[in-house]
């Protein structure tokens, strides 16, 4: 009886955690909703119900601006972005998984310093880099700030899951007449795509969402994206 009665404690201690983790994060999400259904002038007098239920909002946004061109903007530089982003961290993420070299410590150090420095230093040097190179206000020079600034986190993860293959299924591979070219395509990406498919998804949302790089190296040649887009 005591058994029972532990794990039925157990269990609830468990599942309150859960529970109110899940409301924690939900709670923006539901803030966000409630406030993307008030009028503008009763915005902040109301979090848990809708003071007026303006469904009009959602219409609003599709018909007073020129949605398609926002998403379609949008869409350029994230999956753009996101495409290089995972093909050249694959091999990146391989060789620092498998090869052997000098400096593979010192050259990971690189990789994840450039994760967690802050893009407002390197936002000034950029900005001027990519007038003298002509890519200011172009769709290259934004994809290629925003894929320079987000590769090293799909790296970092992607070679975790490249360690986790083991290195007999390259030598069967190899025995079979693969090259290591072969050997990745056809034997580790397909044991890794959940970590691929992980490294995209976090790449996407990340480069729709840079505001900052967008902002400060979008001119007025191209449409905002949607994310500049709506707040305006």
């Amino acid at each position: 009886m005591n058994m029972k009665r532990k794990r039925r404690l157990n269990a609830l201690g468990r599942y309150g955690i859960i529970l109110f983790w899940m409301l924690f994060t939900l709670l923006p999400i539901y803030t966000a909703f409630v406030a993307s259904l008030t009028e503008y002038q009763n915005l902040g007098k109301s979090f848990l119900y809708p003071t007026d239920w303006a469904w009009h909002n959602y219409a609003d946004v599709f018909t007073r601006v020129d949605m398609s061109s926002f998403l379609r903007a949008t869409f350029i530089y994230a999956i753009t972005a996101s495409l290089l982003n995972v093909v050249l961290a694959t091999f990146a993420a391989y060789a620092l998984s498998r090869f052997r070299f000098r400096g593979k410590a010192f050259y990971t150090c690189i990789i994840f310093v450039t994760q967690v420095l802050p893009q407002v230093v390197i936002v000034v040097p950029v900005f001027m880099m990519m007038q003298k190179m002509d890519l200011y206000n172009t769709y290259t020079g934004v994809i290629l700030t925003i894929l320079a600034t987000s590769m090293a986190f799909p790296i970092l993860l992607m070679r975790s899951f490249f360690d986790s293959v083991p290195f007999a299924m390259e030598e069967a591979a190899a025995i079979d007449g693969c090259s290591r070219f072969m050997t990745l395509i056809r034997v580790i990406i397909p044991m890794t795509l959940p970590g691929i498919g992980t490294a995209f998804a976090l790449s996407f949302f990340r480069a729709g969402v840079n505001i900052f790089t967008l902002w400060c190296l979008r001119g007025t040649r191209q449409k905002p994206p949607l994310r500049l887009a709506l707040p305006v």
